[in-house]
């Protein structure tokens, strides 16, 4: 089974391109996608990427494109547009309803955290509420970028271990509140 090269200049130029013909500057679309500045120059830089980073989908979203436009774009195709779902909305509204308080949340995590999330591929998240209210624990599950050409079976593997977790930190969660009451 041969696989076609990831091309990320194409997918760098396809972002640039698609950024100047809104006539945005880098900051704009940083802005708009509720991501950090630093993280457009990288994905505008022909040296940038080598796997895909999690902002990807605000990036596809910002531009217009359907979610999965990018690895079509590395893969040799082109993107697919968005139906146009913005007519009637000013610009100020556009960026209003796209930005977030996200990229602030990113940007307070530790280096280390940034480092995993932003350099692997995220398999799966949970969300375990905890029993005081308004409290919560986040874990994200990852795979190194060098793993994910495996095969379909480690991938299955991947996720049977991610789930074997899961249930664990699940089940603690649940033992502590047994313990409380």
């Amino acid at each position: 089974m041969t696989t076609t090269p990831r091309d990320w200049k194409r997918l760098a130029k396809a972002i640039r391109d698609a950024r100047k013909a809104r006539g945005w500057r880098q900051e704009d679309l940083a802005e708009a996608a509720g991501i950090g500045y630093s993280t457009v120059q990288r994905a505008e830089s022909s040296d940038g990427y080598k796997t895909m980073p999690l902002t990807i989908d605000k990036l596809e979203r910002t531009l217009g494109w359907e979610p999965g436009s990018a690895k079509e774009i590395l893969e040799g195709g082109e993107p697919t547009l968005l139906p146009d779902s913005r007519e009637g909305t000013s610009e100020v509204e556009v960026k209003v309803s796209t930005s977030g308080d996200a990229a602030g949340f990113m940007a307070r995590l530790p280096a280390r955290i940034q480092h995993e999330l932003a350099d692997g591929e995220l398999v799966d998240t949970d969300v375990i509420e905890l029993k005081r209210k308004g409290m919560r624990l986040i874990v994200f599950a990852t795979r190194d970028a060098d793993q994910t050409s495996e095969s379909k079976a480690a991938k299955f593997e991947d996720i049977r271990e991610w789930t074997r977790v899961q249930r664990r930190l699940r089940g603690l969660a649940a033992d502590n509140d047994q313990i409380d009451k």
